[in-house]
């Protein structure tokens, strides 16, 4: 298999095309027990520290008695300063009452980490268990050059029911929280920052389609790239879309994040088989889309994905079956 990178420039000029190696991640059923969709929660009365952005938790800390300046410094601890807390006994430099409030009235985290699996080249899938018991995975890419991918998932399950993807044959389960997509970043960063130098990259190329569940997406990739926690550059964070064209809009007028689309087909034809969101959404709006909300961004590229599938979109004129 292949990936075929196209910059799509601001203008309607023609594209220009690249090829590099393409790593497949096979995403396989997980789950057994059928769910409706919604957010995680902690399940008791405390407040989840990852699910707030940071004016979000500023405020928080504020209603509690103390001062902004312990926010930040609470920021710090949950993804600064190479510490990553995961529970009040981990917040170094935090005074002792301060650390007493958070431990009776917040949680830190939402994950359990149920199972690392590693592969022949070093990579390493986790799967995460949720507080409802469904699973979620996640994947470290290690690279040379002292490069790492993180790639996240965003829901369990996905709607799109793209007919070469394992994770589509599951259906939709229900979205990921904020937290739950922070978190994985944070985990990441946490058990192999010492093995493999820094996580300095991270896909939404996990489970699910992250533009169906945008709210969270875009809050949790801000929290990734914020300077004073994560300090992912936004260059380097990219959330990969199937083409949903009303969510990509909202994606590239409120998000810095870079952008990927999934795009498997050069025909309406084919795109309409083995990605049925096509049928909504067609070739030609979405490309459309996609120039006229460039126009806006000053220098920004589109990184478009094509898994070649021998026999369906792997030659010049290619129809479906």
């Amino acid at each position: 298999m292949a990936l075929l990178r196209w910059t799509l420039p601001s203008s309607p000029a023609s594209l220009s095309l690249h090829r590099r190696p393409f790593l497949s991640i096979l995403r396989r059923p997980l789950l057994t027990t059928a769910q409706p969709c919604g957010s995680g929660s902690t399940g008791n009365s405390k407040v989840l520290l990852t699910e707030m952005d940071f004016s979000e938790l500023e405020r928080w800390v504020q209603s509690q008695g103390y001062r902004p300046g312990q926010a930040l410094m609470l920021w710090k601890c949950l993804y600064g300063n190479n510490i990553w807390a995961h529970s009040d006994d981990e917040l170094a430099g935090l005074n002792k009452e301060f650390q007493k409030m958070l431990s009776k009235n917040a949680s830190f985290k939402s994950l359990i980490i149920k199972d690392i699996h590693e592969a022949s080249d070093g990579t390493r899938k986790i799967l995460f268990t949720l507080e409802d018991e469904m699973v979620v995975e996640t994947v470290v890419i290690p690279f040379s050059q002292g490069r790492t991918t993180v790639c996240v998932s965003s829901q369990v399950g996905c709607a799109m029911n793209c007919q070469f993807c394992y994770t589509g044959r599951m259906g939709l389960r229900r979205h990921l929280s904020t937290a739950e997509i922070v978190e994985q970043a944070v985990f990441a960063r946490r058990l192999f920052t010492s093995e493999f130098g820094s996580i300095t990259n991270v896909v939404f190329m996990g489970m699910g389609e992250p533009f169906h569940n945008i709210e969270n997406v875009i809050k949790a990739a801000s929290i990734m790239v914020d300077e004073k926690g994560l300090q992912f550059s936004p260059r380097k964070v990219t959330v990969s879309t199937s083409g949903l064209v009303p969510q990509l809009k909202r994606f590239l007028r409120e998000s810095n994040c870079a952008l990927a689309v999934s795009l498997n087909a050069t025909t309406d034809e084919v795109r309409n088989w083995i990605m049925p969101i096509n049928r909504k959404y067609n070739l030609g709006l979405l490309l459309e889309t996609l120039r006229e909300e460039l126009r806006f961004k000053h220098r920004y590229k589109v990184l478009f994905e094509y898994v070649m599938l021998a026999g369906i979109n792997d030659r010049e004129f290619q129809t479906a079956a």
